[in-house]
């Protein structure tokens, strides 16, 4: 078989599709999908995953609007994980933990920009 060279809207779909599908494995009830319908049992799809390792790379991961992805990709790596998404309560459980670790993270986020919006203030006032 010959190797054909992809061609550059080939591989721009190829990256928008691949880019897709890891952003789509931040969503558990996505995992839980694919694992009750036996993807995740699948060699030539358990291939496909880790082969998508690669956008780990920060080269790639910059496109990523959900890093949870990439835990995740990395999380199906192992097949004892894979075979627990089959359960509901795993999905439901690990959606949970995101929720809350958005919300923590976002309740820091922004003590921290009013702290520094104070500190900005009181610089100022200092200032003149």
């Amino acid at each position: 078989m010959a190797n054909v060279m992809e061609t550059e809207e080939q591989a721009r779909n190829r990256f928008q599709s691949e880019l897709e599908f890891v952003q789509c494995l931040a969503n558990p009830n996505y995992l839980n999908f694919l694992a009750q319908r036996g993807y995740l049992r699948e060699k030539p799809f358990v291939n496909y995953l880790k082969y998508l390792l690669y956008w780990k790379d920060p080269e790639y991961a910059k496109y990523l609007k959900y890093p949870q992805s990439l835990h995740m990709l990395e999380l199906l790596q192992y097949e004892h994980f894979r075979k627990e998404l089959v359960n509901a309560q795993c999905a439901k459980f690990i959606d949970e933990q995101q929720l809350l670790h958005w919300q923590h993270y976002s309740r820091k986020r922004t003590r921290l920009q009013q702290a520094l919006a104070e500190q900005q203030q009181h610089s100022n006032a200092a200032a003149k």
